[in-house]
């Protein structure tokens, strides 16, 4: 059975990578692209997708899963080096049914902090937006602990 992923009538993580949307970049290189969820589930909560359009794992080319891995953990140690948090969570869904809610696939980080829940699983479309300025602060302070 094939995996059923989300459509859109223009994918916006696309737009993203093509500057459509203005995002809180945290990193990018040939392959990948890093930026802050518009809704953080978490402060520092950061997608890395690849730049080419694959909607799940199994559409990624080898070297592009590798080029993504590479970058989720450089910005992991970033994000902990940058916020001092309690925990990560890093995961990826594929499919509707995994939870996936758009279709191109990212691996996301978010880092937990005393007090929240352990083991906690959301939905980021409940979270309320957080602000491009905050956002881009955000980006910026953990683009400067990158290695």
């Amino acid at each position: 059975m094939p995996i059923e992923t989300p459509t859109h009538e223009r994918c916006p993580f696309c737009a993203n990578i093509a500057g459509a949307i203005q995002q809180a970049v945290v990193v990018q290189d040939d392959a990948t692209f890093a930026f802050l969820n518009p809704r953080q589930s978490g402060l520092g909560h950061t997608l890395i997708i690849p730049k080419r359009h694959a909607a799940t794992i199994l559409d990624l080319q080898v070297e592009e899963a590798q080029a993504i891995m590479r970058q989720v953990h450089r910005v992991a140690h970033a994000i902990s080096r940058a916020l001092d948090p309690a925990g990560l969570n890093i995961f990826q869904n594929n499919g509707i049914t995994a939870g996936q809610s758009v279709g191109h696939y990212h691996v996301q980080i978010v880092p937990s902090y005393p007090g929240d829940q352990p083991g906690r699983i959301f939905d980021s479309r409940q979270m309320e937006r957080t602000p491009i300025e905050d956002r881009l602060e955000l980006a910026e302070r953990i683009a400067a602990h990158l290695a």
